[in-house]
């Protein structure tokens, strides 16, 4: 009796354990985190202010073995941007470039290539690639192909975490030959197909070999040029692909598509980590569905995280280089170029330098038309806060006033291409007046490194008027510039890039029309030109303004809101572009708000 009782006890235990083991393999968790759009930012400082922030790869690093700690099966993926910015850059040439070094260290599963990662030479960038597949995580991007025709690299690939197979299909933003356009062997002078037509392909390749398929893009939901977003591709793909994990646009979002397709981004610099969970269940024919998933946005910056101490001691030299370099005293600067302070009438959120000329745009365009002899220059104010305090100039206060690795170019246009150039990207850049407004505004949809300030010209922007018929009075050399009137005009490769793709300036590369592209940073010029100078002492000539506006006479009444905090300036959802709405009497009368 006593051993039949202990073979049952045993049989029902043996029979509970396999229950229950049953139950385990009919259900599985993936769990997929991402970083993007690191920008050089290692370590946790800006070395353009050369002063600590709270976030960076290194306090990205540990919450990752935090989340390691939670589920040690999680994928690890990047989208890209990492090794330009920051000055990072400076360090292109080692061995091992530190960002491809210092992300070894975090064990990635996969890795997109970003737009900049082909701002610099093509070895280079087989370089960084290399590095990062040698240490185990293929780089995958499904939209870039040769000229024979096949793809350059991988589409896809297929990791098997707790039985589930999940395919990780990498995505670019397609204008890398209009963003590369000056120096086209950065990219091999490969084609880069839409995002759109390139999942829909892969899709149908992967057809039954996974159970899940993540497109992990290189590109923002919004799309630009005239090409989709990756929220269109989400809205037209969700139903077989539940997850798009995003890059590019730097903005912090964690959305659904209506077909319930997850949408996340991460910001920018390790700012967030994104981070989506997938549950799966079995059916009765063995085959893996989703059944539930969720995305989170986990926050790094302003929490205080600890670096990791593996990343802080491998980047540590790097560091210490970079901040030499940012100190090094190039020459003097005899006044504040903003002695008006960075804020439009003292209202923090409405950028200075973006409604009235100033000094520190005319430098820039001053430098460029010094180098290349041009007789026109444009040049956007890419940090809001820019300025430059009287006192020593450091390698770090050309960073200051020029934030991206832009080389130096100049092309022959006539005046009705350099007035069609001002209207696009100058007047369009400003919401139309209406009455009642006391502050001019910026379209929500255009980001301040895409508008541009004019030198050798003088004109006005009249927001009275629509888009298209904003910029009057256009004068050069002391006459009304004709259309036939040739000239040299100084820009960034960036923006020629746009321009001669938008068929506003020519793409010719005869010398006659291409007349300067050595492919120089204009932030070294202007460090160069300071040199030179010595010392250098603000100048504005006030060559241009805007016009077509009378402010209510309650205008002074709604600064002091702003001043005191009742109110404050419109930002654009994602906070990239500041003072997006004007504010506007009869709207703040409306809402009780002014009297």
């Amino acid at each position: 009796m006593k051993k039949t009782l202990i073979r049952f006890m045993a049989a029902a235990t043996i029979s509970t354990i396999s229950i229950f083991a049953s139950v385990a393999q009919d259900k599985a968790t993936v769990t997929i985190i991402e970083t993007s759009d690191i920008h050089g930012t290692i370590y946790p400082w800006d070395y353009a202010t050369d002063k600590a922030v709270d976030q960076g790869l290194a306090k990205v690093a540990t919450v990752i073995k935090e989340e390691r700690a939670k589920d040690s099966s999680l994928l690890l993926v990047d989208c890209g941007d990492n090794v330009q910015d920051n000055l990072i850059q400076e360090f292109r040439k080692d061995k091992v470039h530190p960002m491809v070094g210092a992300m070894k260290l975090m064990n990635y599963d996969m890795h997109v290539l970003g737009n900049h990662e082909f701002n610099f030479e093509w070895k280079n960038l087989l370089k960084n690639i290399k590095g990062y597949e040698k240490s185990g995580a293929p780089v995958v991007t499904a939209n870039i192909y040769q000229k024979n025709g096949k793809r350059w690299l991988k589409p896809y690939i297929i990791k098997e975490v707790n039985g589930v197979k999940v395919a990780l299909v990498g995505m670019l933003a397609p204008h890398i030959d209009r963003w590369e356009a000056s120096n086209p062997e950065h990219f091999n002078r490969m084609t880069f197909t839409s995002p759109t037509e390139e999942v829909g392909k892969v899709i149908g390749e992967i057809g039954n070999s996974a159970d899940v398929i993540v497109v992990v893009a290189h590109a923002g939901i919004d799309g630009e040029y005239g090409a989709d977003g990756m929220g269109v591709v989400a809205e037209k793909y969700g139903d077989k692909v539940p997850v798009f994990l995003l890059g590019h646009a730097h903005s912090v979002v964690n959305t659904s598509a209506k077909n319930g397709a997850l949408l996340l981004e991460p910001g920018s610099k390790g700012s967030h980590i994104a981070k989506v969970t997938l549950n799966f269940e079995k059916d009765s024919d063995g085959k893996w569905n989703l059944s539930d998933k969720k995305g989170e946005l986990i926050q790094i910056k302003g929490k205080n995280i600890a670096n990791d101490s593996a990343i802080e001691s491998y980047i540590k030299p790097v560091h210490e280089k970079s901040v030499a370099i940012a100190n090094k005293i190039v020459g003097k600067i005899g006044a504040d170029f903003l002695p008006e302070g960075i804020w439009w009438k003292g209202l923090k959120g409405i950028p200075y330098a973006t409604l009235e000329d100033t000094a520190m745009v005319d430098l820039i365009n001053k430098v460029q038309m010094d180098v290349t002899g041009a007789d026109v220059s444009l040049a956007a104010l890419f940090d809001s806060e820019s300025n430059l305090p009287k006192g020593d100039f450091k390698t770090k206060d050309s960073v200051k006033v020029y934030k991206y690795d832009n080389t130096l170019m100049a092309v022959k246009i006539n005046g009705k291409e350099l007035k069609a150039i001002m209207e696009e990207q100058a007047g369009n850049f400003f919401n139309q007046f209406k009455e009642g407004d006391v502050t001019i505004s910026f379209d929500p949809n255009i980001r301040m490194y895409m508008y541009d300030m004019f030198a050798g010209v003088d004109y006005e922007i009249d927001i009275s008027q629509p888009k298209g018929s904003r910029i009057k009075n256009v004068m050069y050399k002391g006459k009304p510039l004709s259309d036939e009137q040739t000239m040299i005009l100084a820009l960034n490769n960036y923006r020629y890039g746009g321009l001669s793709g938008s068929g506003l300036i020519s793409s010719s590369t005869a010398k006659d029309v291409l007349v300067y592209n050595t492919g120089v940073a204009i932030r070294d010029k202007i460090s160069e030109y300071v040199a030179n100078k010595k010392s250098i002492q603000p100048e504005c000539d006030h060559n241009w303004k805007i016009v077509g506006y009378e402010f209510a006479p309650e205008a002074e009444q709604v600064y002091e809101l702003v001043r005191n905090g009742t109110i404050s300036i419109p930002t654009s959802e994602d906070g990239r572009t500041p003072n997006v709405k004007s504010l506007n009497v009869n709207e703040l009368k409306a809402q009780g708000l002014l009297k």
